[in-house]
């Protein structure tokens, strides 16, 4: 249940939050490497040690770079609402 609700935290709130406050894209493609890199280590199936001992440094990349894909597939567009939120916001004088 944690592996799933730090998922959602850090692949839809945190970017959803981010977008919504404006920060720069450099700032967003930081918070990407990092949740990649510590969402590969602390979800990986199978884990990062097995990776390793079945296919080395490729193993590792591949796992590292499907992590890299499957939340910028997620955050990209979860950054992208909480942008259009405050424009609406905005626009609408609230």
């Amino acid at each position: 249940m944690l592996q799933i609700l730090g998922r959602v935290f850090l692949t839809i709130v945190i970017p959803i939050i981010g977008g919504y406050l404006g920060t720069s894209l450099n700032t967003f493609d930081i918070y990407l490497l990092l949740a990649t890199s510590w969402s590969f280590w602390a979800y990986a199936q199978p884990g990062p040690q097995e990776l390793w001992q079945t296919g080395g440094w490729a193993g590792v990349l591949k796992g590292w770079l499907l992590m890299a894909i499957a939340i910028l597939m997620v955050a990209g567009p979860a950054y992208g609402v909480g942008y259009l939120i405050a424009r609406a916001w905005s626009t609408t004088g609230s």
